[in-house]
């Protein structure tokens, strides 16, 4: 029978490696509160503190831990990937609490109040690095350093997570954050927990609604389908069983920019643009993991970029999606990638009709300046029956019409596309396709423009059309009536 050795790992070594698995700061606090989350917690505070040393503060009022618990809670892979887990439960590995923490700070405490009994235990790496073995500090409570007005929070039932030496997330080797830093790190996490726990953060996971706060002020959650906008369209969610679970798929096409109120447009620009943020979001018992990934079957385009596939597994099948430790990669069964790749056939086509119908609205009448043509080349041309066109024209001598058709031709052909692409991919709402002018100004343009028209020959409404067709008007419709009255009295 041959022999066995028992290899005992270092400590140091394990802990100083599994710093780096990737997390980052937004990542390391969202697998926080799925750990309060599974405490049944509804209201969870994160706070960020300076004094006397930069320190972060994860409060929960979940259900709390006795001594025991709180120490298996700190033992590492505590639970087994494949074990069974409460349906609050969005744990996998049974390392996040401690990987997570580490990733960002070199000592982990935790403070749990079950029942009014308080426990508290911490992972110092410095402390373990320096005697290379698994030593948790077990604390007494009276030695806790941390003010009484958090302390209270917990003191029936709830937990606090507390990161000090924070040297992953301060810049340098500095002991502070500057105000910009504090901004800065923030907002990003705000922005991050606001779309991951946004289902949590509306009420609709559980039945109850779950309120986080940083820095005393509360979260609201961003929801990627823009479902509050009555031009959003949805389509008929799908189900796919697999091993006895069942995975949803709804897709969505966004509303155009055009569509949507300031802050809301606001609120999805300041997330990157339309088009990085189209694809598949990929839900882990609601809770949002990956987003914004096409998973290699279509590449992303513009024509595509109001297009969204809400995709919501089980845990039960956790071991057919290839989730990574952080939650923050996930890759779809063959089942799952050959639905959607049906699914992306059906709202590429609507996202196509939803980004060119606009155009083909604006471009392909002859009532517009501008007209485009398609073929095996698509380009834009000055439309040649527009009347403001025709009746120029016509006011010239030969050798003028020529020079001026020249002037066009070196017009269209300079026509800077690709910033007008880039523009538009990235601040649509920022174009403007005219001069700023007061209405004293505006009148006196549409007074040259009647005269020259030869207004009074036309009909009232006929040439009413026209000024606004030609688009110098169109910012000032409310006037144009009032100007027309005027003008033909």
């Amino acid at each position: 029978m041959s022999d066995t050795r028992l290899l005992q790992p270092s400590a140091a070594s394990i802990l100083q490696s599994m710093r780096d698995i990737g997390y980052t700061l937004d990542t390391a606090v969202a697998d926080i509160i799925d750990n309060s989350i599974a405490a049944s917690a509804d209201k969870i505070e994160l706070i960020f503190l300076e004094n006397p040393t930069p320190h972060f503060l994860i409060i929960d009022n979940g259900v709390g831990m006795y001594d025991e618990e709180l120490y298996d809670a700190l033992r590492f892979a505590t639970k087994s990937p494949v074990a069974a887990r409460a349906d609050e439960d969005l744990g996998r590995f049974g390392l996040g609490l401690k990987t997570a923490s580490f990733s960002q700070s070199r000592r982990l405490t935790v403070i749990s109040s079950k029942n009014s009994k308080i426990s508290a235990a911490r992972w110092d790496l410095d402390y373990v690095v320096e005697k290379d073995q698994w030593l948790l500090e077990i604390l007494d409570p009276k030695d806790i350093r941390l003010d009484k007005e958090y302390l209270e929070k917990i003191k029936v039932h709830g937990t606090i997570v507390m990161w000090e030496n924070l040297d992953r997330v301060l810049s340098g080797d500095k002991d502070t954050f500057s105000p910009r830093q504090v901004a800065g790190v923030l907002g990003k996490l705000r922005e991050h927990l606001e779309l991951v726990f946004h289902k949590f953060l509306e009420g609709k996971v559980f039945g109850k609604k779950i309120s986080i706060l940083l820095n005393n002020i509360e979260l609201q959650p961003f929801d990627p389908f823009c479902l509050q906008n009555s031009f959003t369209q949805n389509q008929a969610q799908e189900k796919i069983v697999i091993n006895d679970s069942i995975v949803t798929i709804q897709a969505f096409i966004l509303p155009h920019f055009s569509k949507m109120d300031r802050s809301d447009y606001e609120n999805f620009k300041k997330r990157s643009d339309f088009l990085n943020n189209q694809g598949a979001y990929v839900y882990r018992n609601h809770r949002l993991m990956v987003w914004g990934d096409w998973f290699r079957l279509i590449p992303k385009s513009e024509a595509t970029k109001y297009a969204r596939v809400q995709i919501n597994f089980d845990k039960k099948i956790d071991d057919l999606w290839a989730i990574d430790i952080k939650k923050s990669k996930a890759t779809p069964p063959l089942a799952v990638l050959e639905r959607l790749k049906q699914v992306i056939g059906r709202i590429s086509e609507a996202s196509v009709r939803l980004s060119s119908r606009r155009v083909n609205k604006a471009l392909e009448t002859n009532e517009v300046p501008w007209n485009r043509f398609s073929g095996e080349y698509i380009n834009y041309r000055i439309n040649r029956n527009f009347p403001v066109y025709q009746k120029f024209k016509n006011s010239l001598s030969e050798e003028q019409r020529n020079n001026f058709n020249t002037l066009l031709e070196i017009l269209e052909s300079s026509l800077p596309v690709q910033s007008i692409y880039a523009d538009m991919t990235s601040n649509p709402k920022q174009i403007s396709l005219h001069e700023n002018y007061d209405l004293e100004e505006m009148q006196e343009k549409f007074i040259a423009f009647a005269d020259f028209m030869e207004a009074k020959q036309m009909q009232k409404h006929s040439f009413k059309q026209a000024a606004l067709a030609c688009g110098l008007f169109e910012k000032y419709s409310n006037n144009l009536e009032e100007w027309l009255e005027a003008y033909y009295a």
